[in-house]
């Protein structure tokens, strides 16, 4: 049953000397809320986005977007999916009469001359006809007027909605007001976006990942809204409406589970009043307002997500963290602390200036790692601004990657030199590309474009010892097979040994398809060089054959002139630890070395006691002493 607001019950101002108010009282014209029904693999459904946005950004104070995933297109393909669909979209999309995607509706009305995607009398209307639509719509009076302001407290969790209605002239039906959330800049996969939406193709973990906009999130006082009675003209409406936004745990799910980001500093809020009976209400009109964050804590880092980039073969890979100030101070100064499996935990000193709500991305490359099949890396942020952090409920995140290798995913025993690449297009061979990646990510070759319903080959040259993957692409997000024709691809070695066989199955619904292969690995010991020592990786791939070769290259932080003993190592002393601008060494020695976390040399100095490290950021350092016959090896953490 709806929930009724009853004038006398809410003492309703009609007359506006009493309250100071933020809606407009002038008669104005209707403003335009275009729904639109959209899914993450509808392939037209990112040229439907492209749309919606220009009339926005033509009219935007005038045009209002609430992009609803609903449908089989929205269905998420995969456990790595996310799932946008919205609680409320099916029965919203229910009312349309929508036959297809993208679909619209521009004030949930009906249009003379433009025809519905259904039957006659829906609402529902193909991509093409909303800027006809919405043109009517806004040369139309309307009989009231709406207008919201919405703050988020960061501390509660709570969403704070004030609405104001105020009737210009009377209205014969009951109203219904409606307030709904929407997320902007949500990462997610998206069909077709190669071909109709490039621009907003973003850095992520799906081939292409998608900035998502103006995402349903919630209505706030559910589909049905809130009934007004009977108005007439100077009727004043105020309303407060409350949400307790889900929080989001440390791989991004929300504890609602239908979509995987609640950001409250990427809301926005778009109220508006529909009028009729339930099942065919038309939208009067709408507004628009930005969720504005409200920070109680003074010191308060907000780790929101990280991730780490599969490896083929590699004991190295990148990580990356991303964190907002969630704090009412500029963050100056943050401790980001990480380890890779059980690996020993590595400190990452970021310093910067973010304002309250502000985020940052920290990558860090080629990060050694001893190698299992799957990898977790684990990450915490701490010591805002050299203070104790007042949320410690958001400084965690944790991401897993994948070792190819390990996992039994690459294909071995490849000849090295010329491999051969054998395609047939489908239909559109236009949205058909390939290429051959090194371990790095550079690309070797390459191809394609290519026409439609062609044959043709190709061919690509890879080096000995080493990994390799073979990336197959269709740009439109639909596969090779099997509505618009059957494609095939073969990819072979000189001597006929099968790095990839796609197939009508294999070759259905695809955006990406990586094959890692490689031309014969190292067999033996295993042994890296990595900024913790020299470590066995096990897998047959090392740069080294034994720990002894792995300490006697000179041009590493692992080079060990000889071996010494615990009693020996004690004799040098490394203090204070943490240091801040001076680092002073007990002990006879020749010379020192200090490298980061990665290996890299940032500090060398001949024989003194005491040695400046003014210049070093904050973090955790590894110091070769180097004396008449050995190097040993301490570690210091700098804290300023």
């Amino acid at each position: 049953m709806m929930k009724k607001l009853l004038s006398i019950a809410l003492g309703l101002v009609t007359t506006l000397s009493f309250a100071q108010t933020f809606v407009s009282t002038s008669p104005e014209n209707q403003k335009v809320v275009l729904e639109e029904f959209t899914g993450i693999y509808c392939g037209y459904c990112p040229d439907g986005h492209v749309i919606g946005q220009g009339l926005h950004d033509a009219s935007p104070n005038e045009v209002f977007l609430i992009n609803i995933h609903t449908g089989g297109y929205s269905n998420p393909n995969g456990p790595a999916d996310p799932d946008f669909n919205s609680p409320y979209g099916a029965w919203i999309a229910g009312n349309t009469g929508l036959a297809g995607y993208p679909a619209g509706t521009v004030n949930r009305s009906t249009f003379q001359g433009i025809a519905p995607q259904g039957s006659a009398g829906t609402t529902a209307l193909s991509r093409g006809d909303w800027a006809a639509a919405a043109t009517i719509v806004m040369g139309m009076p309307s009989p009231v007027n709406v207008a919201a302001q919405a703050s988020f407290d960061m501390g509660t969790g709570i969403l704070s909605v004030n609405t104001e209605t105020y009737y210009t002239s009377n209205v014969t039906n009951s109203n219904n007001l409606h307030v709904a959330v929407v997320g902007n800049n949500i990462p997610g996969p998206q069909s077709g976006a190669q071909s109709y939406n490039p621009g907003a193709i973003i850095s992520g973990p799906w081939s292409p990942t998608y900035n998502h906009q103006h995402m349903l999130l919630h209505l706030m006082d559910g589909q049905n809204g809130l009934e007004f009675n009977t108005t007439t003209a100077g009727t004043f409406i105020p309303n407060t409406h409350t949400w307790t936004v889900p929080a989001t745990n440390q791989a991004g799910q929300t504890t609602t589970g239908y979509f995987p980001a609640l950001d409250p500093t990427n809301m926005d809020v778009v109220a508006f009043i529909t009028d009729g009976s339930m099942g065919s209400e038309t939208i009067l009109t709408g507004f628009q307002a930005n969720v504005i964050p409200v920070f109680p804590n003074a010191y308060d880092a907000n780790v929101t997500a990280s991730s780490a980039a599969d490896v083929v073969c590699a004991s190295e890979t990148d990580i990356e963290i991303t964190f907002r100030n969630y704090g009412n101070q500029p963050l100056t100064s943050l401790d980001l602390n990480y380890k890779i499996n059980s690996g020993t935990i590595i400190t990452y000193g970021w310093t910067g200036n973010l304002t309250s709500g502000a985020q940052e991305t920290v990558l860090i490359s080629n990060v050694a790692f001893t190698p299992q099949a799957n990898n977790t890396v684990d990450w915490t942020a701490s010591n805002p601004n050299g203070q104790t952090d007042q949320n410690a409920n958001n400084n965690a995140s944790s991401s897993t990657f994948n070792h190819a290798f390990l996992s039994g995913n690459v294909v071995d025993g490849i000849n090295a030199g010329l491999i051969d690449i054998a395609i047939t297009t489908d239909g559109y061979g236009s949205e058909t590309t390939w290429d051959v990646t090194a371990e790095d990510g550079s690309i070797l070759a390459s191809g394609g474009p290519y026409g439609s319903n062609v044959t043709l080959n190709e061919t690509a040259s890879v080096g000995a010892s080493e990994c390799f993957t073979f990336n197959l692409y269709d740009s439109y997000g639909d596969g090779m097979c099997c509505t618009n024709g059957v494609g095939s691809v073969m990819v072979t070695d000189a001597s006929g040994n099968v790095i990839f066989e796609g197939d009508p199955v294999t070759l259905q619904n695809f955006t990406a398809i990586p094959a890692p292969f490689s031309t014969g690995l190292a067999s033996g010991d295993a042994w890296e060089c990595t900024p913790f020592g020299c470590a066995d990786v096990g897998a047959g791939f090392g740069s080294y054959a034994s720990e002894t070769d792995c300490e006697a290259d000179p041009t590493t932080g692992c080079y060990v002139v000889s071996s010494i003993d615990e009693n020996q190592a004690n004799l040098y002393e490394l203090y204070p630890n943490p240091a801040k601008d001076v680092l002073s060494i007990d002990g006879t020695f020749k010379s020192i070395e200090i490298y980061d976390v990665f290996g890299k040399l940032v500090l060398a100095s001949d024989n003194k006691s005491e040695i400046n490290i003014s210049d070093l950021a904050n973090g955790s350092y590894y110091v070769n002493i180097h004396t008449e016959n050995s190097v040993i090896k301490k570690k210091v953490t700098v804290s300023k």
